[in-house]
Parts: C-alpha cells; structure tokens; sequence
C-alpha cells in the first residue's frame, strides 16, 4: 500500500488544500464535470501581482470552437497555500528536523547556482525557526499588498515586500536543489553553468522537492485533476522560474495516466535550442506533447481530438515527445483574426494589488527584429516572431470586454510602433473606455511631442525603452537602429507629458569597451532625473540570438561542450578573439546602485502593475520609489534597512530582503547597526557638507550586500 505524504500531514494543512479546491470548484463548477475537459494551468513562482495572459487566450479560442474547458492559476494558490499558517508551522517543524539533523553536505540546495554553501545555509535556520514561530506573518504581509490605502504608504509597502521576500529564500533553504531568488527568479533542479541538464532535471523531479508539504501540494492537485479524466492537461511555462513546478506537476500527472502538452517560451527553447530533437526523449517522463509556439489554433486541433475524436495528424507547433520529429514549419497566428481573450477565468481576488491587472497583446512579434541579442518569445530563425497587429476596432472589442475585470494593462507586446500606438490611442479616446496601461516603445526619431500627449490622454501611464547601450557605436554593433542624441528629447518629450519612462539597458556587449560600458552607465544616472526607472544588467548570450549564430561575425569565439548528458543549451560562454579593454565582467557596482525599486513584480521593476498603480498616482518626478545606492548629488536623503537580523552565539546575521543573501556581522558593526537600524529605524543623512569616509564606507557596505535602499528626502 502506497502512503500518500498528504495523509501524513496534520489536518489543519489538508484542509487548506480542501478549500482552495471549494473555491475553485464554485467557480467553475459549470465545466469541471465534463468529459475530456480540456484542463489549463500554471505553476511555479512567477508573478503574484497578477495573471498571465496566455492561457486567456487559449480560453478565448476554446470560447469561440465551443469546447469544454477549465483554467486554474496553480501558481497563487501555492503561494496562498504556503502563506497558510497551518503550512508555515509546517515548514517551520522542517527548519527545526534540519537543523536537528546536523550540518549538511556542500552539495545540497544551489551548490550549482551560486548561492551560499551548505554551511551558510545551515546558519539561516534558527533565524527562519524564530521568524516562523508568527505563523499569520505571510498573510498580513499579502494583505498589506492588496488594502487601497496601505499599498500606497511606501513604509507599509516596505515591510511587506521584505517579509514576503522571505518565502523564497525559504524554500531554497529546504529544498534539495532549487535557488529561489525572488518570486519570479529560480534556478531549477539540473541548471548547470551554461545548461539545462535533463537527466538531472529528471532524477531530481521524480525525487520531490524535499519539502513534504511542496510535495503534498502537487500529489493533491495530480490526484484530484487525474480524478477529473480531462483529454488533456495544458501546462503553460513563460518563465525559467517555473520549470520546476510544472514538471512536478506533469510528471505526476504522467503517472496517474493523463495526457500532458507543455507550452509557452521556455517549453519552446527547449526544442530551439537543441541540435537533435530526439533529445527530447529526455521529457517524456512528464510531457507527451511539447507546444513550439502561438497556440490558439493548436489548442482547437488538440480539444477536437479529446473531446469530438478527430484525428491529430500533423499539427503545427507541436512535437510529441514520445517520438519526438523536426517541425515541418512554424506557424504563425492572424493576430487580427484571432477571437477576443477572455479574463473572466481568473479570481482577481486572489492576487497581491489592491486593484486587478491584466495583461494583453495587440501586436505580436516586432517590426525591427535585427537586434544581435534579441533571443525572445515563440520565434524559432529570427530574434523573435514576425509582427502582427490586431486593427484598433478589435483592440477596443478586447479591452470593453476586459475592462469589466480590470482597468489597468500591461500592453504585453516585443514592441509598439509609433503610428501603431498613436491609432491605438485615437480609438481608445475616441471609444470613451477609461483604463490605464504602459507598454514597450522604442527609441523612434518618429516620435511627436503632439503624439505623446495623445498617449497620455489615451490612459497611457508607462512607457518602457530598451535603450540597450548610450554609446552609438555600440547600438550600430547592436544593430539597433536607433539614435542616441534622440534618447533624451524622447524621455523628455514622454516624462512632461506625464507618462513615467522605465529605461533598459546592459553593458558587456560583444566589442564593446570598458569606456562605452561607462558612458551608458554615466547617461543612465543622469537620466535618473527625469526617467521613473532604469535597469541596467550584464549581457548574456543565449543560443538562438544573431551573435551565437555567427560570431565569426561579432569577432568572438563560442565555448560550448555538447557531450555528456542530454542537456539544453541555456547561456553561453565566449570571448573576444582579439583584446577588448572590456567593463569587468564581475563589476556590479555602478549598475547596482541606480537599481530604483524592487525586484520583479514590485514596485519599480519595468512594467508591473504596482508600478503602473504608483504611476497613476505619480505620474512625474521625483517619484516614490527607493534605489538600490544613493547619488552624490543628493542634498539630504534616507536610508532605509532592508534585511532581517539574527543574532546568536556567532555573532548577528544579516539576510537581504532584495537578493536573500547573507552576510555576518562582527559584534562592532553588528552593535552600530542595532543602534542606527533600531527597530527599522529610518536613518536620515545630511549631505550638503559632504560625507564623512566613515559614514561613506557604511552606506557601500549596505549597497554591496543589497541591505539597504535609499531616497531623496525630497521624496518623503
């Protein structure tokens, strides 16, 4: 007789499993009972903000073909699961067991990934079984997170990122291999230096998480969908983050016999990136059918096939892992054409905003599509898929109807053309519909001032770049098309207008030099008056981009090693062919230290729905949100603590609420810090006169080991 790890925990925990799936049932309660339905989900740590959109689409299709069909959000309600006071007792019992257990092996949790060793690890666990003694702690934080009037007091939002920052780092403290950074950045089990192993990825799968109610929750959910008999499970994977739970959850479901097709952008690199598709084999434990690309026609060919007994026969996009053969084409939707989404499916009330967000897409793919980095999205021999718009009647169509759910958008598209987004702007004035959304634009000289204020009246309150380089003959390197004498008119010409600009940019550009790298780095930071955010981060090759498919081009050499396991190529190793004077590749100093807001999704990180709620109330400088350093030109400005401090027999630790590293204090700096930090203190800094050399080598220990964030005091 097989003992199922659910039966084992205490009732409290199975019963709130119990009653996310009454909820969940009372809501869809008019498909959950039919035949072959065709089951949608996500899973993993992703955002918890808000839904993604893909499986609104796939809902809007099924809509328009007339099949039976259900959508549930796995990923807030394990989060929602996690936060259960029952579930954090639970995991706090885990924490004591650990460190009753003794000092672990260097090989556990994120030996591969970077994070602290084993023994650090280990050091973090009384903090965690003190911290864990206040079981409510995690909800009252979420519920900071969705109260109109608390969400906007910065000093309530603060402590409620920092305590829900915690869960994270909690479970890559228990878990057997996985980091998890922030909600929406892991590694996953078989994440190598510059690949995915699959046979480890396999191996650590089957064994769990090593976490028995991580565990638990998805032997529950595999039991009650298989229960259910669904024609298929469709199993959408945006982010890298959320490998790992949806394979848990696939695989389980492999075994209680039910069909299972994985899509979206990372299901689809897997079949890019590799040089043999037989490769894929390596899947089938989990998946029968990998999705390559757009699926609202595919989902229709599979739903037939379920529920109505059509024959599949070759369909576009899909690979069947059991026997897994090259693509014959890749196939591309008529944006146009394409029935409208449908966000009806999802309980806004589950997720952390005090007001819903939605995302959605009236274009696809970009009408540039030469950048040598670009490697984005469902494209397969381009840097990301052909562009398609949807005409603005049908735009308006889509967004009265998803306006009854949300008035906030996220316009989730690779890019919006100039004259694309000025007819989008007209119908949207001209149709009366008052939402609020942000978008990605580039850097066009096209741009009008007269057309920025049309934007603004349109319910434009963001307006993300990438910028990518301030150098332009780095951007030419980039084939980036765009100007930099344009970039900042164009912030200007966006930021009177009072549509808050989020810039994006990265230094390590294949060619680039070490002065370059610091020109962008100088303009980003000047750029910092007028521009709500700019992120800055380290270029990264991945396979598919235009520099890994012709470096002789880019005067580089690729280091990959294909033997070994069966693996997928991630991000890759290279060098210059020739000497560069290159920006230090480990150097993350300047760069860190311009970082304004949060990890994503909070506030600050490009394109969020709490930053488009902060926008709406701040549409202009000086906005409310704290970086990561402070500038020298700040007259007087505030030094927020961000961390969690423990303090025991060696010595008083120290764990970001920002990265969830660790650092040790010595008992003199560990008593300064009590005395400037006590309670949470605010410290305020007087800097007319200058900085003292102690006080500067206090506020570069905070920003190096992310401790602490920083705002003008005009800002207060």
């Amino acid at each position: 007789m097989t003992v199922r790890i659910e039966d084992l925990l205490p009732r409290a925990v199975r019963e709130v499993l119990v009653r996310q799936d009454r909820d969940w049932t009372a809501r869809s309660a008019h498909a959950s009972g039919v035949e072959s339905v065709i089951y949608l989900a996500s899973c993993g740590t992703t955002d918890i903000t808000q839904p993604y959109h893909s499986l609104s689409y796939l809902a809007g299709a099924l809509d328009d073909s007339g099949h039976a069909y259900v959508v549930r959000d796995l990923a807030i309600e394990f989060w929602h699961y996690i936060m259960a006071p029952p579930v954090v007792e639970e995991l706090r019992a885990a924490c004591v067991r650990r460190l009753e257990a003794g000092p672990r092996a260097e090989s556990g949790a994120g030996s591969e990934s970077g994070s602290e060793s084993g023994a650090e690890e280990d050091a973090l666990l009384p903090f965690f079984i003190d911290t864990l003694a206040d079981s409510g702690r995690f909800q009252r934080a979420f519920a900071t997170l969705r109260d109109e009037k608390a969400f906007y007091e910065l000093p309530a939002y603060l402590d409620a990122v920092r305590e829900l920052s915690l869960l994270p780092r909690l479970l890559t403290l228990l878990s057997r291999s996985a980091v998890y950074r922030t909600f929406s950045s892991a590694s996953p089990p078989g994440m190598e230096h510059d690949r995915i192993n699959l046979v480890t990825l396999r191996r650590e799968i089957e064994a769990g998480f090593g976490i028995d109610v991580v565990d638990a929750f998805y032997d529950h959910h595999a039991d009650r969908i298989a229960a259910m008999r669904p024609g298929l499970v469709g199993l959408t994977i945006p982010f890298i983050s959320q490998l790992e739970h949806s394979m848990a959850l696939a695989a389980r479901l492999k075994r209680r016999g039910v069909t299972v097709a994985v899509g979206g952008p990372i299901a689809a690199k897997f079949y890019k990136y590799l040089d043999d598709v037989d490769a894929l084999k390596a899947l089938d434990f989990a998946v029968d059918y990998l999705v390559t690309g757009e699926g609202e026609t595919l989902i229709k060919r599979l739903a037939d096939h379920c529920q109505r007994g059509a024959e599949l026969g070759d369909v576009d996009n899909l690979v069947d892992v059991r026997d897994p053969r090259p693509l014959k084409r890749f196939f591309f939707e008529n944006v146009s054409a394409l029935p409208s989404p449908n966000y009806g499916v999802w309980d806004y009330g589950l997720y952390a905003s005090p007001k819903p967000g939605a995302l959605y897409s009236p274009t696809r793919g970009c009408y540039w599509n030469k950048c040598s980095f670009c490697d984005y999205g469902l494209a397969m021999n381009t840097p990301t898929s052909p562009w398609r718009t949807r005409t603005p009647d049908r735009v308006i169509e889509d967004l009265q109807l998803a306006s009854k759910h949300s008035q906030h958008f996220f316009f989730a598209v690779d890019v919006l053309s100039p004259a694309y987004a000025l007819k989008i702007s007209e119908a949207l004035i001209e149709s009366g519909l008052d939402i609020k959304w942000m978008a990605d634009f580039r850097l066009e000289k096209s741009y009008r001032t007269e057309n920025t204020e049309v934007f603004a009246r349109a319910g434009c309150l963001g307006a993300a770049f990438g910028m990518e380089s301030t150098d332009q003959d780095v951007l030419n390197i980039i084939n980036k098309g765009t100007e930099v004498q344009r970039l900042e008119t164009l912030v200007g010409s966006f930021a009177d207008a009072g549509i808050p600009v989020q810039l994006m940019g990265f230094t390590g550009h294949p060619g680039e030099t070490r002065q370059q790298a610091q020109v962008t780095l100088d303009t980003a930071e000047a750029l910092l008056e007028s521009a709500a955010t700019v992120a800055l981060g380290k270029f990264g090759l991945t396979p598919g981009a235009d520099i890994a498919l012709r470096p002789d081009h880019y005067g580089i050499d690729v280091h990959y090693d294909p033997s070994g396991d069966p693996a997928v190529p991630w991000e890759l190793d290279w060098s210059h062919r020739e000497p560069v004077d290159a920006y230090p590749e480990d150097d993350f100093d300047h760069a860190l230290r311009l970082v304004r807001g949060f990890p994503y999704p909070f506030l600050g990180a490009t394109c969020t729905l709490h930053s488009l709620l902060y926008f709406e109330r701040q549409p202009k400088a000086p906005f409310p949100i704290p970086q990561w350093g402070y500038a020298r030109t700040w007259e007087s400005f505030d030094v927020i603590p961000f961390y969690h401090a423990q303090t025991d027999d060696q010595g008083t630790t120290l764990l970001s609420g920002l990265t969830g590293r660790a650092v040790v204090l010595d008992g003199a700096r560990a008593k300064l810090f009590a005395t400037l930090f006590d309670g949470g203190r605010w410290l305020r800094i007087d800097a007319r006169e200058g900085l003292s050399r102690q006080v500067e080598i206090l506020l570069d220990f905070l920003i190096k080991n992310a401790l602490a964030m920083f705002l003008p005091a005009e800002t207060t």
